[in-house]
């Protein structure tokens, strides 16, 4: 399952946790005790959850894992994550064919522009 449908809460932690050390596109260094800190309570701290949740983020295109040695990470955010909101189908009125008001509007000064033009060159 895609990260961008359904963030889970590990994953979202970890991602709030590097924006809050560091802007985006920046390098921070990271403990791994400070991505456990940030972990949800009732969660289990484990080195496979934090690698899988960075794994995932690094994949989806969320931060950039420069390195990792031992127990710290060179990570940079990129992206912020933002829930995707419902999409509203576009329904059709059911009206035919149909102008646009401003188009009328353009299309009747072009023609009276050049009724006066044609008038003042019919009478000189």
């Amino acid at each position: 399952m895609s990260i961008l449908k359904c963030m889970d809460r590990i994953c979202g932690a970890v991602l709030n946790k590097i924006h809050a050390l560091s802007p985006t596109g920046r390098y921070v260094i990271i403990d791994e005790d400070e991505f456990f800190d940030a972990f949800p309570e009732d969660s289990v701290r484990s080195f496979d959850e934090l690698k899988r949740s960075l794994t995932l983020l690094c994949r989806e295109g969320y931060i950039d894992v420069k390195y990792s040695r031992g127990e710290t990470y060179c990570v940079a955010p990129l992206k912020r994550y933002e829930e995707e909101l419902p999409v509203e189908e576009y329904v059709e009125s059911g009206r035919g064919f149909r102008v646009d008001p401003v188009f009328i509007s353009a299309f009747a000064g072009g023609a009276l522009g050049s009724l006066i033009i044609s008038l003042i060159f019919a009478f000189i």
